[in-house]
């Protein structure tokens, strides 16, 4: 069979965009080389793996021969991801979010999903509010003149409107509600 020389591309790839590999039962390298596709031998896959362990692109979880999780190490965060694959943020790259949203417990990850909600929404209402939010002087004198212009045009409409009516009043005969009024008194 043909060495597979992509191997490696695609266990990074797959952790950046996946994540770390977990099995309970450890046989994360097993779920590794399904995940992947890897078409070689199991041998040679563990290999590969070990390599990868030996360099630091990868950290694997071992007690006894069992393999419970792999998972990208500091050699992975410094290797780009292959163009067009889609990456997830690291969890240093959460702020604030990350304390209360992402936290281990007995060793496994727990996410708060509504406490990431939150914050996904917070993140948003800054976002929104620094966009809209006038840039300066010149911005806010800018508002105040367009606030003004469109006041001053509808006070035109609304005149323009007025004398409309009376006319239109004036040629079907009827009289203002003043002239009535005037009328009667």
């Amino acid at each position: 069979m043909a060495r597979d020389r992509t191997a490696r591309t695609r266990i990074r790839n797959h952790l950046v965009t996946h994540g770390p590999v977990d099995d309970p039962s450890g046989h994360a390298t097993g779920a590794l080389k399904d995940a992947i596709g890897y078409q070689g031998s199991s041998v040679a896959f563990i290999q590969l793996i070990a390599a990868m362990d030996a360099d630091g692109e990868i950290v694997r979880d071992i007690r006894g021969k069992r393999t419970y999780r792999i998972s990208g190490g500091p050699a992975l965060d410094r290797t780009p991801a292959l163009t067009g694959t889609p990456s997830r943020p690291a969890l240093a790259d959460l702020g604030d979010v990350r304390g209360a949203v992402v936290r281990t417990e007995a060793g496994a990850l727990v996410i708060d999903y509504d406490e990431l909600a939150r914050a996904l929404v917070r993140e948003l209402w800054t976002f929104a509010t620094a966009q809209a939010a006038p840039a300066g002087p010149s911005a806010e004198l800018e508002l105040r003149a367009e606030h003004e212009r469109m006041t001053a045009e509808r006070d035109e409409y609304a005149r323009r409107l007025e004398l409309a009516r009376t006319k239109l009043d004036e040629l079907l005969g009827a009289r203002s509600p003043q002239e009535d009024a005037a009328v009667r008194a």
